[in-house]
C-alpha cells in the first residue's frame, strides 16, 4: 500500500494561498475592475491570480514535465490578452473559457499531487501531453493571429469561426472529464489517504473575490431609470429590485450603472456581483456565490446556503447583492422553487441587504415579499441616435437612421451596429445585410450573447420555458407585420391552425412573460419587437403547413368582406391590412398557391384604394400567376381604376383594354359593362366627350339588359358628369336624380355619397350656393357612414369652395383646414397641395397679401413635388395676379408668362389660358398707366382679339368665380370626381 506523504508535500498553489489569505469579508479585499461587462466571465479569478496559479503549478511540478508544460502555455494564453488587436470580444471569450477549464483541471491535479505525489501522474502523462498540445494549438491558431490582424482578415476569420466557441468548450470539457476520472482512480488507491486528506486542513486553492464589472461608459437614455432605482435603494427599508425586459434591452448595463452610482457606493461599501450566465442549477449558483464571497473551500459544508447567509450577516457593512441573468437558472422547472427559496432566505437578512436581480422577461421571482420592478423597453429614437454616434464615432447618415429605426431602440443591437461601423463596415451595407439576413447581420465575433444579436435572441427563444407550441406561435406571428389580433374573427381562425387550439391563450401568456410578445393595449394586438420578429421569421420554415393554412384564412376573409361600404367589414379588414398584404404575397410563392389568391389580391387593392393607398405595384405582381381569366380581368380593371385615380391616364387605358379583352374572352357581360364605364370615365377625364358618351351608353345598354340596378346607377351618374361638362345642366340633374334613386333602392350609401357630391358641384356651377352646400353636407354624412376618408376630405374642400363663393372666408378657411388635415392623414400629396393653394386664395380674398404670398409659395413647392403641371400653372397665375394687385409689375410679368407657357404647351386649359391672357392684358395697361421704365411685356399679335374671344366664350364661368383677382378659386376647375364610382361587385358574385 502506498503511504501518504501529504504532510510534507506542498500544494501546487501553496505559496499563492499563503501570500493572499482571506478573512471572508469583501470590504477587506481590494477591488479590481475588468475592461467591460461584456469581457468578464463570472466565476473566474482575475488574470493576475491566474498567472500566479499557473506559475506556482509549473514550479511545484518541476519533476512532472507535462504539468509544467500545461502551466507554461496557460500563462502565455493569459498574458496575450493585453496584446489582442482584433476580434477582442471573441478572443476574450476564448481566453476566459480556457482559463476556467484549465483552473479546474489544475485544481484536480493538485489534489492528486497532494495525495500521491508524482507517482499519481503515471497514468496521466499522455493526457497531459495532449492537453499541452491542445493549448498550444489555441495559442497558435486562434489568438496569436489576432495580435496584429487587419480588419478584413479579422472579418473573414470571424465569419469562418463564428460557431467554433461551442466546439472549443466541448473539447475542453472532454479533457476535464478525462482528468476527473483519472483523479478519482488515483484517489481510490489508498482509502487511508482520502481519510487523511479530509481530516487534515490543507491550504486550499487561492480564492480571489469576484471583481465588480466596470462602470459602463454609456448609459444613454436610461438616466431617469437609474435615478429612480437608486432612490428606491437608498430610501426603502428592505429594497428588493428586479430589472426586467427582453434580451439586449440593457438590463445588465442598467444594473451595473446602479452598482457604481456614487450615492449607492457611499451607502453600501460592500457590493457583490454574480452572473448566472453559466449557472444551470442552484447548486452551481451557490458555489459561484461562495467563490464570490471568498468563502474558503475548507470551510464549506453541506449547507452552503446557511454559510452564505452567515457570511453576509457577519459583514460590518451594509451589503448590496446584484445577481445578473437570474432567469438562466430560474426558468429551469426543477430549479425554480429552489431559486425562490434561496431568495426568500436571502431576503430574511433584512434591511442590512439590498437584493437586486436582472431577468429576461417581465415576470419577477415568485417570492412572498414584493419586488420593486422596472421593465425596460427600447430607447427612443433620439437616444438611439445618440448611442450610435457615441459608440461609432460617426454621425448618423440616412442608411444609419433607417437601420436604427428597424432596430427599434434595442441597446445591444445599436451597440453591435455602432461597433461594426467603427470597424469599417458601411451603414448602407449593414442595412442591406439586415434586410437579407436579419439578426445574423449584427455580430462582432464569437457566439456570446453580448457580441452576437442572433445568439442573444436565440437564448430567449430556446429557453427552457419556450416549448415547440410557443415557437410555432412565434414563427407565425412573426409573419404578421400588424401582429395577432384579439378580435374573435382573426383570433379563433389563428387558433384553429394550431394542433391544439386551447393552448393558444396559455402560450401567449408564457411568451408575454418571456418578453417575446407584448399585448398592445391601444390596438389589442399581440406584437413583437422588430429584432425579435426578424429572428422568429426563420421559425416559420419549420411549420409550412400551418403557414399555408394561415394564407388560406386571409384569402378567404378578404373575399368574404369585399364590400368597402359595409360597416360590418371595416373593423375586420382595415386593422388587418398589413397582415392581409403580407400573407397574399407569401401565398403567391406557395406551390400550389391558393386558387382564389388573384381575386383576393384585387379585393385587397380595392380596400387600399379606399384608404387612398396606391397598391398598383403589389397588384401587378399577381398577373404572372396562372389564375383564372376572369380573375385576371378584374385585376386589370382594378389596376386601371388605381392608375386613373393617380392621374396615370395612359397606364389606366392599357389596363382597361386588357381587362375588356379578358372579360370578352371569358364571356362576362357584367365585367365588360363595368370596364366600359371605367373607360368612359377615363375619356371624360381626358375631355374626350364624344368617346366618353359612346362608352357610357354602350355600358348602360348592357346593364339594362342584365337588369343590374347598381351598374345602371353608376353609369347614369357618370353620364350626369358628362352632361355637366357639355353645359347640359338640366339633363345632368335628371341623370343624377335617377342615379340617386337607384342607389337608395339597392342600399348603396357610397354611390349615394358620390351622387350628392356631383349634385353639389352642379349647383355650384349654377351659383345655387345653398343647394350646393346642402348636397355636399349630405355627401359628407354618407362618406362618414361608410368610413371613406378621402371622400370626407374632398367634401370638406367642396364646402369650403361654396363658402368662399358666398363671401364667408372664415368659414371657408375652417373647411379647407379640415380637408388639409385629413389629406395629410391619408398622405395624399396632390390634395395637400390643392388645399394649400385654396388657403392662399382665402388669404387673398381677405386681403392678407403677405399670408397669401407665403401660402402660394408653399403650394407651388408642393405642386412641383408631385409634378402637377396644372397646379403649377394655376399657382403661377395666382402669384402673378397677387403681384398685379401689389403693383409689382416685373414679378407679375414673370409669373404670368410661366403660367401662360404651361397652358399653351402642356396643360391645354382654355379657361385658364383665357384668364391668364386677360391678366397679362391688365398688366400691359398698368405699365402704360404708370409709365414704368422697366422691362415691358410685349403682347403677341392679335392678343387682344384672342383674349377677348376666349374670355367671352367663358364669360359665364368667370362670373361664377367671383373675385376678379382669384379666378381659379376652385383649383383644377370644376372637374367631377367621377372616378369614385363603386364597381358592381354584387353583380359579379351573382354571375359566378
Amino acid at each position: 500500500m502506498r503511504q501518504s506523504r501529504s504532510s510534507n508535500r506542498q500544494s501546487f498553489f501553496g505559496r499563492a494561498a499563503t501570500a493572499h489569505g482571506h478573512s471572508g469579508a469583501q470590504s477587506q479585499i481590494p477591488q479590481t475592475t475588468v475592461e467591460s461587462p461584456s469581457t468578464f466571465v463570472t466565476g473566474l479569478n482575475t488574470a493576475g491570480t491566474a498567472l500566479r496559479l499557473a506559475k506556482d503549478a509549473g514550479e511545484a511540478a518541476g519533476q512532472i514535465p507535462y504539468v509544467k508544460a500545461v502551466a507554461g502555455v496557460l500563462s502565455q494564453i493569459i498574458k496575450i490578452r493585453e496584446d489582442i488587436q482584433a476580434n477582442k470580444e471573441r478572443c476574450y471569450e476564448i481566453i476566459d473559457l480556457v482559463h476556467l477549464k484549465s483552473t479546474t483541471i489544475l485544481q484536480s491535479l493538485d489534489i492528486v499531487y497532494h495525495a500521491n505525489g508524482a507517482e499519481g501522474f503515471e497514468d496521466m502523462e499522455s493526457d497531459l501531453e495532449a492537453y499541452a498540445d491542445f493549448l498550444r494549438g489555441i495559442l497558435r491558431d486562434r489568438l496569436e493571429p489576432q495580435k496584429k490582424q487587419s480588419r478584413f482578415i479579422s472579418y473573414l476569420i470571424r465569419e469562418k469561426n463564428a460557431g467554433d466557441l461551442q466546439k472549443l468548450e466541448r473539447e475542453l470539457e472532454e479533457f476535464n472529464s478525462r482528468f476527473l476520472v483519472k483523479r478519482q482512480v488515483a484517489m481510490s488507491v489508498d482509502a487511508r489517504t482520502a481519510v487523511m486528506l479530509l481530516s487534515k486542513p490543507v491550504s486550499p486553492p487561492e480564492l480571489i473575490p469576484q471583481a465588480l464589472p466596470a462602470s459602463p461608459k454609456f448609459v444613454i437614455g436610461r438616466e431617469p431609470v437609474v435615478g429612480s432605482i437608486v432612490q428606491a435603494i437608498i430610501s426603502s427599508n428592505e429594497p428588493r429590485i428586479a430589472i426586467l425586459g427582453p434580451g439586449g434591452v440593457g438590463k445588465t448595463t442598467l444594473g451595473t450603472a446602479v452598482l457604481h452610482d456614487t450615492r449607492v457606493v457611499a451607502r453600501y461599501q460592500t457590493r457583490y456581483f454574480v452572473s448566472c450566465e453559466r449557472s444551470p442549477t442552484v447548486d452551481v449558483l451557490l458555489t459561484q456565490i461562495a467563490d464570490t464571497l471568498s468563502i474558503p473551500q475548507a470551510n464549506r459544508g453541506t449547507n452552503l446556503t446557511s454559510l452564505i447567509i452567515h457570511h453576509i450577516r457577519s459583514d460590518a457593512n451594509s451589503v448590496l447583492f446584484y445577481i445578473d441573468n437570474l432567469e438562466t437558472v430560474w426558468e429551469v422547472d426543477a430549479e425554480q422553487a429552489k431559486v425562490d427559496h434561496f431568495l426568500e432566505v436571502l431576503s430574511g437578512i433584512g434591511s442590512k441587504l439590498v437584493l437586486m436581480v436582472t431577468m429576461r422577461g417581465i415576470q419577477e421571482p415568485k417570492t412572498s415579499f414584493p419586488w420593486n420592478c422596472t421593465i425596460l423597453s427600447g430607447l427612443v429614437e433620439r437616444d438611439s441616435t445618440a448611442m450610435y454616434e457615441a459608440l461609432s464615432g460617426k454621425s448618423s447618415d440616412p442608411p444609419a437612421r433607417e437601420l436604427l429605426l428597424k432596430l427599434s431602440g434595442s441597446p445591444l443591437a445599436i451597440k453591435l451596429f455602432a461597433l461594426m461601423v467603427k470597424e469599417g463596415d458601411q451603414p448602407s451595407q449593414l442595412l442591406s445585410s439586415w434586410d437579407e439576413h436579419g439578426t445574423k447581420a449584427l455580430e462582432v465575433g464569437g457566439t456570446h450573447r453580448l457580441s452576437n444579436l442572433d445568439q442573444s435572441i436565440h437564448l430567449s427563444v430556446f429557453s427552457p420555458r419556450i416549448d415547440d407550441t410557443a415557437r410555432r406561435v412565434l414563427g407565425l406571428v412573426a409573419l404578421m407585420p400588424d401582429g395577432l389580433s384579439t378580435s374573435q374573427d382573426w383570433f379563433e381562425g389563428f387558433a384553429s391552425i394550431l394542433p391544439d387550439s386551447s393552448l393558444l391563450q396559455p402560450t401567449l401568456r408564457t411568451l408575454r412573460r418571456a418578453a417575446l410578445l407584448e399585448l398592445n393595449g391601444e390596438t389589442s394586438r399581440w406584437q413583437m419587437l422588430p429584432p425579435i420578429r426578424q429572428f422568429c421569421r426563420r421559425l416559420s420554415d419549420s411549420f409550412s403547413s400551418a403557414v399555408s393554412s394561415l394564407v388560406e384564412l386571409y384569402v378567404r376573409k378578404v373575399i368574404e368582406h369585399w364590400d368597402h361600404t359595409s360597416s360590418a367589414s371595416h373593423p375586420i379588414v382595415l386593422p388587418e391590412m398589413g397582415n392581409i398584404r403580407a400573407f397574399l404575397l407569401h401565398g403567391s410563392t406557395l406551390q400550389p398557391f391558393p386558387p382564389l389568391i388573384g381575386d383576393a389580391s384585387q379585393e385587397y387593392a380595392g380596400w387600399a384604394y379606399w384608404q387612398n393607398i396606391d397598391e398598383s405595384a403589389f397588384l401587378s405582381s399577381f398577373l404572372h400567376l396562372p389564375i383564372p381569366t376572369r380573375h385576371k380581368a378584374y385585376i386589370y380593371r382594378r389596376l386601371g381604376i388605381i392608375h386613373l385615380h393617380w392621374e396615370r391616364l395612359d397606364a389606366a387605358e392599357a389596363s382597361f383594354i386588357h381587362s375588356l379583352e379578358l372579360f370578352t374572352d371569358a364571356g362576362s357581360l357584367w365585367g365588360q359593362a363595368d370596364t366600359r364605364v371605367a373607360i368612359g370615365n377615363l375619356e371624360l377625364r381626358r375631355n374626350q366627350l364624344y368617346a366618353a358618351d359612346t362608352m357610357l351608353n354602350s355600358a348602360l345598354e348592357r346593364y339594362l339588359e342584365l337588369q343590374s340596378h347598381l351598374g345602371e346607377a353608376n353609369t347614369r351618374r357618370s353620364l350626369g358628369d358628362l352632361h355637366v361638362c357639355l353645359d347640359h345642366f338640366d339633363i345632368a340633374e335628371a341623370s343624377f336624380t335617377a342615379a340617386l334613386e337607384l342607389y337608395v333602392e339597392v342600399q348603396h350609401p357610397w354611390g349615394e355619397a358620390n351622387t350628392h357630391d356631383s349634385l353639389g358641384a352642379l349647383h355650384l356651377r349654377r351659383s345655387q350656393y345653398s343647394e350646393a352646400e346642402a348636397s355636399f353636407s349630405r355627401a359628407l354624412e354618407l362618406y362618414i357612414q361608410v368610413h371613406h376618408r378621402w371622400g370626407e376630405a374632398n367634401t370638406h374642400k367642396s364646402i369650403g369652395s361654396v363658402r368662399l363663393r358666398q363671401n364667408r372666408p372664415d368659414s371657408a378657411k375652417l373647411s379647407f383646414k379640415l380637408a388639409l388635415k385629413q389629406f395629410i392623414d391619408i398622405q395624399d400629396r396632390r390634395e395637400i397641395a390643392g388645399c394649400t393653394f385654396l388657403l392662399g386664395q382665402v388669404c387673398l380674398h381677405m386681403n392678407d397679401l403677405e399670408a397669401a404670398a407665403t401660402t402660394f409659395s408653399q403650394a407651388l413647392t408642393l405642386w412641383k413635388d408631385v409634378d402637377d403641371k396644372l397646379g403649377i400653372a394655376q399657382t403661377h397665375q395666382a402669384i402673378g395676379d397677387l403681384h398685379l394687385q401689389r403693383h409689382q409689375l416685373d414679378d407679375a410679368a414673370l409669373s404670368l408668362q410661366l403660367a401662360l407657357d404651361l397652358y399653351t404647351t402642356q396643360v391645354k386649359s382654355q379657361r385658364d389660358e383665357a384668364l391668364t391672357r386677360r391678366s397679362i392684358n391688365d398688366l400691359t395697361r398698368l405699365r402704360h398707366q404708370f409709365n414704368d421704365n422697366g422691362p415691358s411685356f410685349e403682347p403677341t399679335p392679335g392678343f387682344d382679339v384672342l383674349s377677348t374671344n376666349l374670355y367671352r366664350r367663358l364669360e359665364r364661368i368667370q362670373r361664377e368665380l367671383g373675385n376678379p383677382l382669384s379666378q381659379s378659386a376652385n383649383y383644377h376647375g370644376d372637374i367631377p370626381t367621377f372616378y369614385l364610382d363603386p364597381p358592381s361587385h354584387s353583380d359579379r358574385f351573382g354571375e359566378e
